[in-house]
């Protein structure tokens, strides 16, 4: 009987084996179809590789505003304070409207004065954009102007809003003046400034609104009508042309959706972080390029008197006096016109050409840079190991069930070419 009993446990062990790797090759023969298995890991993975996409895209768009910012005020800066010295310089021979002839001259200021020729009163400038953002923040709060677009309901809100924009620009004005000179006064024939004589120059200023100072300096009142003039001009100007450049790449974008036969919707594309940076960068390329003129005359007209002497952007080498006598803004404009030409409205213009195409250029470089790094760290982030395993199961299920090569590698390469 011992015998029986071992032999029946031994046959009843069997068949529990072989029942179990039956039921297996039953389920496996149901979940693991050819077919549906590769159905649903094309479309795992393209909804992955979707889901990836719009995880790089929201952290590149996250990082496009600071950049924009940075291109806008600090990369910038080397090529205004050139621009500004060629539009003071009104006995210039070389007008420097394009960028080629303005590199040499460049080059030779920054080999004696060194790098630091280039970001001459760049601090103060800080201190003024800090200093009008505070003056328009207390009118704003003193006499309930909206200080933001995004608070603007109506005509008159947005009339409110340019009022509190003219008001700030005529109070800020004096000390628009001061930091001109910090900006375009030669390092190696000026003395060095300390960071409050900005302030101070321009107090003075301010008090003395009706009547000039000294010499032959202009009373603020004349000047504080070529700064609003252009201060309002150049900030509407960046509003309507921003606008229009961001319909514009909404209607491209939409237009290229439609050839390639995908759906979207048009919120998806104007909320981008992406287009607001690139009509931002465009609006402020274009409202400078248009309101150019002005901006000269505005320059000149600040600094006349202030005994400033700056560098001779025809040689690079030597340094002149700025010595004019302008009685207001339509003399300035006649003046120069009469004497320099109408190009004489337009000098350093090629300084503003080649900020332009140096700030397009590396936009374009923190952008497809960023995509990269942060394409590179999600692949390399252990989170993601889902997408690798997922490449693994298809590869032995293409083994195991004889699936071509052919259909594994094309899935992976459209997926591939999504990312």
């Amino acid at each position: 009987m011992a015998g029986l009993e071992s032999i029946e446990l031994a046959r009843l062990r069997h068949r529990a084996s072989r029942s179990i790797s039956e039921n297996y090759a039953t389920n496996d023969s149901n979940l693991m179809n050819p077919e549906n298995t590769k159905l649903n890991h094309r479309e795992m993975l393209l909804e992955m590789s979707k889901n990836k996409d719009v995880m790089v895209n929201e952290t590149v768009n996250k990082c496009l505003k600071p950049t924009c910012i940075i291109l806008q005020h600090v990369v910038s800066y080397p090529f205004i304070v050139l621009r500004r010295q060629c539009q003071l310089h009104y006995d210039s021979t070389c007008y420097h409207i394009v960028p080629f002839t303005l590199i040499p001259v460049a080059y030779r200021l920054m080999k004696i004065q060194g790098v630091a020729v280039l970001w001459k009163g760049f601090g103060t400038v800080l201190l003024i954009k800090g200093l009008t953002m505070a003056v328009e923040a207390f009118l704003s709060e003193f006499f309930d102007w909206p200080k933001e677009m995004s608070s603007i309901t109506n005509s008159k809100s947005f009339g409110k809003h340019l009022l509190l924009k003219c008001v700030s620009l005529s109070l800020v004005t004096p000390f628009y003046t001061a930091c001109l000179v910090e900006t375009v006064q030669s390092i190696i024939a000026s003395d060095k400034t300390a960071f409050y004589d900005v302030f101070k120059e321009g107090f003075f200023r301010f008090l003395q609104w009706n009547y000039p100072q000294k010499g032959r300096m202009l009373p603020i009142w004349i000047l504080v009508i070529p700064t609003v003039l252009y201060g309002v001009l150049k900030y509407t100007s960046n509003i309507v042309i921003s606008k229009c450049v961001k319909h514009s790449l909404v209607k491209y974008e939409l237009y290229k959706v439609r050839q390639t036969n995908v759906t979207s919707n048009k919120n998806s594309f104007a909320d981008g972080e992406q287009f607001e940076a690139i009509s931002d960068l465009s609006a402020s390329a274009i409202s400078d390029a248009i309101l150019y003129p002005i901006e000269t005359i505005m320059h000149r007209l600040y600094l006349q008197g202030t005994r400033t002497i700056i560098d001779n952007l025809d040689t690079g080498y030597s340094v002149i006096p700025i010595l004019t006598g302008y009685d207001g803004p339509i003399d300035c404009f006649v003046t120069t016109v009469t004497q320099e030409g109408r190009l004489g409205l337009i000098k350093g213009f090629g300084a503003l050409i080649l900020q332009t195409i140096v700030v397009g250029v590396l936009y374009k470089v923190i952008k497809i840079s960023l995509v990269k790094i942060i394409d590179t760290y999600d692949s390399s982030n252990p989170s993601t190991s889902t997408t690798n395993n997922t490449h693994s199961i298809q590869h032995n299920v293409s083994e195991q069930f004889n699936v071509g090569p052919s259909t594994s590698r094309s899935v992976i390469r459209s997926t591939s070419f999504m990312m």
